[in-house]
């Protein structure tokens, strides 16, 4: 479904079939509010935000300017953090999700292995709103602590981890300008990762390996072209055997999965 057919489906309350069909109510309040969804839209509005929701995990997340729009490349770091658990045999693992923004991977995770024990933080109180009403709108009621933290700066120094993940801003500041107007909407500090985009993992990998249990994983989305520098600054950490790296549907290196020493 294309953008233009998400927004009059939202507008007129129907699916795709009875758009196309007719079978739908347009009176004059709705056609008002579907020209201003397209006003909108034509200003460079993500869907998303004009609608208020999207789909991430076949879950449904509310979403706004506070919060990075999940992407389905995130989906592949959920994916391979429950294959990790399964491999590994590990039994009510506990994982911290750094930058959580909408909730969108720890929400998912808990829904998907109510086992997890999950501390999810972020910088923003405003994104963590947002996480904490889409955890109680899926149902999570246990499982997830919400911290606002600018990474492990508020997470107590004895708490020990499992697996830690964090899908961090990767954008080289250079490029940010470059970007389609609807990805300028998204909160900035949610996309810019400084000059060459990798300000946050070499913040996170040094500070992360004192944070894991022995044997405890990394497991980081990654931007294109980034794979050599990510894995060099793992190397020079040197508290990590060397890390798996793991493919989108495009080909493209977006996964990676350290363990600890």
């Amino acid at each position: 479904m294309d953008s233009l057919e998400q927004l009059a489906c939202w507008v007129f309350n129907c699916d795709r079939t009875q758009l196309y069909m007719g079978d739908y109510e347009a009176d004059e309040e709705k056609i008002e509010a579907f020209h201003e969804a397209l006003d909108s839209y034509a200003r460079g509005v993500p869907v998303q935000y004009i609608t208020g929701v999207t789909e991430f995990m076949g879950f449904e997340f509310d979403v706004n300017s506070s919060v990075l729009i999940p992407r389905p490349e995130t989906e592949m770091l959920v994916e391979r953090v429950l294959t990790l658990i399964e491999r590994e045999g590990m039994e009510r693992p506990v994982i911290l999700d750094l930058g959580t923004g909408s909730g969108a991977i720890a929400v998912s995770l808990t829904k998907m292995d109510p086992s997890c024990k999950i501390v999810a933080s972020d910088v923003s109180e405003e994104a963590l709103e947002v996480a904490r009403g889409n955890s109680a709108a899926n149902g999570i009621t246990e499982g997830i602590d919400f911290v606002v933290s600018d990474l492990f700066s508020r997470i107590p120094e004895n708490a020990k981890f499992d697996i830690i993940i964090s899908n961090p801003p990767y954008i080289p500041s250079e490029d940010y300008d470059s970007l389609p107007p609807e990805v300028k909407s998204e909160p900035r500090i949610a996309l810019d990762g400084g000059p060459k985009g990798l300000d946050y993992y070499r913040r996170i990998i040094p500070e992360a390996s004192g944070r894991l249990k022995g044997g405890g994983f990394l497991v980081l989305e990654i931007g294109f072209g980034q794979t050599g520098d990510v894995r060099k600054i793992m190397e020079l950490c040197g508290d990590y055997h060397r890390p798996e790296v793991i493919k989108d549907y495009n080909g493209i290196d977006r996964i990676m999965i350290a363990k600890r020493r």
